[in-house]
């Protein structure tokens, strides 16, 4: 087994979530969802509070927000942020 998946094998989903929460700053939740795509789903589920741009269609942003990130409680909304659309939502096949 290589050494950068032994953390994986040996550490349950809670204890990792745990961590998560005493994580106080969001560059380091940021830093911790690029580890794996494990890491990354484990680090969504522990989010309760999300901040958006209001620009462009908040409302599509918002649904899509709610499937990744199940556990939010609370979305701000901050006009001074821009939106950013993953490009699969606004991709079309051209021909």
């Amino acid at each position: 087994m290589r050494g950068r998946d032994l953390i994986n094998a040996f550490l349950p989903d809670e204890v990792i979530l745990e961590i998560f929460r005493h994580l106080d700053s969001k560059p380091s939740r940021d830093a911790c969802s690029l580890v794996c795509s494990r890491w990354l789903s484990l680090e969504r589920l522990s989010r309760t509070t999300l901040r958006i741009g209001a620009s462009g269609s908040p409302d599509l942003f918002v649904k899509l927000l709610a499937r990744r990130f199940v556990n939010v409680k609370s979305i701000h909304i901050d006009e001074r942020l821009s939106i950013s659309l993953p490009v699969q939502l606004g991709r079309r096949r051209w021909r």
